[in-house]
């Protein structure tokens, strides 16, 4: 087996590049992806991932429910707000929560795959096994450890506030302001 050197992967980095910049053009976007807007401050962001821990919890059981070899149908329409929130987590000011919210995404899209096989009749052409292994993966993610206290701890410091002291009151009246600045599906196709 051949191995490329240092300069030949780095000409065919350039040259994907330049396709993958000419693609985003044929499709009607810029060629560079825009940077993604981080307007979900930490304290919502706290509070979103605090309620995600309920989906977590689902997942945890779906997960167990597909390592005994069963598919069983989820009514997704019943965890829109969780989706909701993971979206949210998307545009969040903190790193560490993004990946929570990429987790919890992940999650939900198995879910759907899952669903849709069922739908189709076509659960043979799946593995609970695997599946299962995906949710694991999806809920390592969801992970509340040393990086999600690093977002509010960064927050603290510069603020001075603690990010874990949003009200109800407050929590739905940051979160219905957060919803009126999500993009629509083009607009997001431009971001990062």
């Amino acid at each position: 087996m051949a191995y490329q050197t240092t300069e030949e992967i780095s000409v065919d980095i350039a040259d994907l590049t330049g396709r993958l910049r000419q693609i985003r053009v044929e499709q009607g976007l810029p060629a560079e992806p825009r940077p993604r807007p981080k307007f979900v401050d930490i304290p919502l962001t706290m509070a979103l991932i605090d309620r995600l821990e309920q989906f977590k919890a689902i997942v945890i059981r779906y997960a167990n429910i597909l390592a005994q070899g069963q598919f069983t149908r989820i009514d997704i329409d019943k965890l829109a707000k969780y989706r909701q929130y993971a979206e949210l987590l998307s545009y969040s000011a903190g790193f560490f929560s993004g990946i929570y919210g990429t987790g919890a995404r992940a999650a939900l899209a198995c879910m759907e795959r899952i669903n849709q096989a069922i739908e189709d009749g076509r659960t043979d052409m799946l593995s609970a096994t695997e599946e299962a292994r995906h949710l694991h993966y999806d809920i390592g993610f969801m992970s509340k450890d040393t990086g999600l206290r690093s977002d509010a701890y960064d927050y603290q410091m510069k603020t001075g506030e603690s990010p874990d002291d949003m009200d109800e009151a407050a929590f739905q009246s940051a979160l219905a302001e957060a919803i009126a600045k999500l993009p629509n599906k083009e607009e997001e196709l431009s971001y990062e």
